[in-house]
């Protein structure tokens, strides 16, 4: 390759630059004038055409056609008008004015399919309709001559001269600025030397009053002061730095405290249960001392599966898993139930809990189970935190629009600085040791997220420490025309009669478990503890409704129910399955498998009669007329 000079390469690029800028420049206006041009000649023509259109609607009208000859023939005063055609609603030609060689056709059906304007050579065509009272008369054709091409050669011929001569000086131009810019150049070079040398970075290249070269000037100075640049960019870096590291000890910090509070809040009822497990194996126990025994399992067992669901739900919600069984709910006999359940914690805290209903039934769109687990929550923190002799007051106010439910207590409140981070995942107003049950700090942050998902709001107000909190949870209210007309038939007036039920599960305490409990509601019920068992015993006694665990030895659940659902008879078997995997996913391949319901472990016992009742109802309808 041939080696050029700079000034050889600047000269090159400056000529280049301003050729294409002429160019494109020229283009752009070329472009502009034929636009606009033909616009305006367009806008010509159809203004013409709705004079025309206008004068020519009485002739239509009446069917004159001569008076329509004479309205077209005034156009032999535009020189530039070849034609004109009137046509009527039908697409015959009306009337029709020609210069002398121009030829009329006598039926014009394109013009009719279209009214945009046409540009063809030399000519310009336009088609308007003519319409009298909402109603298409005709339609109106006009033919012009138009002289686009020859203005825009006379235009192109301005510009190419406009252009060489720009050119012209452009050359002159940069031929006498070219020799001023080694000077410049060869500074720079020079102070480049001098910083590699001596690694001063404080030099700068002298400023030039060239633009061009100024530029490059500039980012040779600018090179210059990049390591000051980086210097301080680090600086800034490290400081950065050290907040996120910062940040992420506190939140290792936090993490740290909610795994000791979670073990503080697991170990606390497992003391009281190993007691009353203890108390239970005395043989000389009276059954007095059993009794108190079960309820204290009963009630710590409740504690431990709360605070596990409540952590569950919490990532359920934040991985957007949750699913809420929307339907009409009534707030007031909701809100009722919740404060009945939560009278015992008010009890034992030594706590005074009442309730304020509202006068009228306030209906509203939700999950019943989720809005009871979050009116469930606020009620026992109020009671938590609440000292003995306190009271806690529930209300509900309606209004056209919402449904506000306020839990308002007389306890600890809560401080400023806490209110605006209270319902945090993992943020409690009162982290001291002295407290009992602090709890998790994951049941507001799960209240706060299940009212969302309802398009509601929940509030706190506190004017302080010592002085109370009240947390305000508002719901859209249902309106009557939208609530369901056909009421559920409740489940203590379905009939249940004795199933025959086969529990497969290898957690021998949970299988035996479950058959007492549904032997004492008698039902006849077998049990095994792996996949293969489950099949055969399936296969012999045809069980009306089959209790499977997912994770059994041999076979697991899902093999066992496609088994079952594949021969005949035992596709009829209602199967059940009792997992603890709970995500929509698990619940989506025990449906493909062949299950017709899925629970999650633990379940209660009153949600496995409750759901026996239902797969009894639909087991029975699989088999009309057999279970009578």
């Amino acid at each position: 390759m041939k080696s050029t000079s700079l000034r050889e390469q600047l000269m090159r690029a400056a000529m280049l630059t301003t050729s294409v800028a002429i160019l494109l420049s020229a283009g752009a206006l070329l472009l502009y004038e034929l636009i606009s041009y033909r616009q305006t000649w367009v806008t010509d023509l159809r203004t013409q055409a709705r004079l025309l259109a206008a004068a020519s609607v009485a002739a239509m009208e009446f069917d004159d056609a001569k008076a329509a000859h004479e309205n077209l023939r005034l156009l032999k005063s535009q020189p530039n008008i070849r034609s004109a055609t009137l046509y009527d609603a039908r697409g015959t030609l009306f009337a029709a004015y020609a210069e002398p060689g121009v030829a009329v056709e006598a039926r014009r059906e394109e013009a009719a399919a279209s009214l945009l304007p046409r540009f063809h050579g030399t000519t310009l065509e336009i088609a308007f309709p003519v319409d009298a009272r909402g109603e298409r008369l005709g339609i109106l054709y006009l033919s012009a001559r138009h002289d686009t091409w020859s203005r825009l050669l006379g235009f192109g011929t301005i510009l190419l001269v406009l252009g060489i001569m720009s050119m012209a000086a452009a050359f002159l131009l940069f031929a006498r600025l070219q020799r001023r810019i080694t000077v410049p150049l060869e500074r720079m070079t020079q102070v480049a030397g001098d910083v590699v040398a001596s690694h001063n970075w404080s030099l700068r290249a002298p400023a030039t009053h060239y633009r061009d070269l100024g530029v490059l000037v500039d980012a040779f100075n600018g090179l210059l002061s990049e390591c000051e640049a980086r210097t301080r960019d680090l600086e800034q870096e490290m400081e950065s730095r050290r907040g996120i590291e910062l940040d992420l000890r506190r939140e290792d910090e936090k993490k740290d405290t909610f795994l000791a509070t979670l073990a503080h809040e697991l170990r606390n009822p497992l003391a009281p249960m190993t007691s009353a497990v203890a108390l239970l194996q005395m043989t000389k126990a009276s059954q007095e001392t059993r009794s108190k025994a079960l309820v204290v399992l009963d009630r710590q067992i409740k504690h431990m599966v709360r605070l596990v669901n409540d952590l569950l739900d919490a990532s359920r919600i934040t991985t957007g898993k949750l699913a809420l069984d929307v339907e009409p709910v009534e707030l007031g006999e909701l809100v009722g139930h919740a404060v009945d359940g939560a009278q015992s914690m008010a009890e034992e805290c030594g706590v005074t809990l009442t309730l304020r209903p509202c006068t009228e039934e306030v209906w509203s769109a939700g999950d019943a189970v989720r809005l009871t687990q979050v009116f469930s929550n606020l009620l026992n923190n109020a009671c938590r935190y609440t000292p003995a002799g306190g009271g806690v007051c529930v209300s509900i106010v309606g209004d056209a629009q919402w449904v506000v439910v306020a839990v308002r207590d007389t306890g600890i409140g809560v401080a400023r600085h806490m209110q605006s981070r209270i319902f945090e995942l993992f943020e409690q107003a009162d982290t001291s040791q002295g407290r009992g049950r602090a709890g998790l700090g994951v049941g507001l942050t799960l209240c706060r997220q299940i009212v969302e998902l309802h398009q509601g709001s929940i509030e706190l107000s506190s004017a302080g420490p010592g002085c109370g909190s009240c947390f305000s949870v508002r719901l859209p209210r249902l309106q009557s025309d939208d609530l369901a007309t056909d009421a559920a038939p409740s489940v203590n007036a379905r009939h249940l009669r004795r199933l025959r039920i086969l529990i497969a599960d290898d957690n021998v305490d949970l299988a035996e478990n479950f058959a007492e409990l549904l032997r004492a509601s008698g039902h006849e019920v077998e049990v095994v503890h792996d996949g293969d068992a489950a099949l055969q015993r399936a296969r012999l006694t045809l069980p009306d409704i089959a209790l499977l665990d997912i994770g059994m030895p041999k076979r697991d659940g899902y093999e066992v129910a496609r088994q079952l659902k594949s021969m005949v008879p035992t596709d009829k078997i209602h199967l059940v399955a009792i997992s603890g995997w709970g995500q929509p996913s698990d619940k989506e391949n025990a449906i493909q498998a062949g299950f017709d319901r899925h629970l999650v472990k633990p379940v209660q016992a009153q949600e496995l009669v409750r759901i026996l009742v239902d797969a009894f109802e639909e087991f029975a309808a699989s088999r009309p007329g057999e279970l009578m």
